[in-house]
């Protein structure tokens, strides 16, 4: 399981029918469409505080995931890529 890609911005776990895409149209392998959309950030202003509070929310009020697997999602945000580049 901790072979599997995960998105750089929010942790999901990346498969083919959740990928997003660049400007040509293709396959992003690095973002969720959730995230990522024809080579850009849908929400470009989100900061790293807003999307952990986000993931929790998501977490109280979905099925999608537990809430412990929503505190290890947060715990991975820091190093992703979209929030390293933040740093630099």
């Amino acid at each position: 399981m901790k072979d599997l890609p995960i998105c750089q911005s929010c942790a999901v776990t990346l498969n083919e029918e959740n990928k997003g895409t660049n400007r040509d149209r293709s396959i992003n392998q690095e973002y969720c469409r959730s995230c990522f959309d024809n080579g850009k950030f849908l929400d470009p202003s989100l900061s790293l505080h807003c999307l952990e509070v986000q993931i929790m929310e998501m977490a109280k009020v979905h099925n999608d995931f537990s809430l412990e697997e929503a505190q290890q999602m947060i715990k991975l945000l820091p190093g992703l890529k979209r929030w390293k580049m933040n740093h630099l």
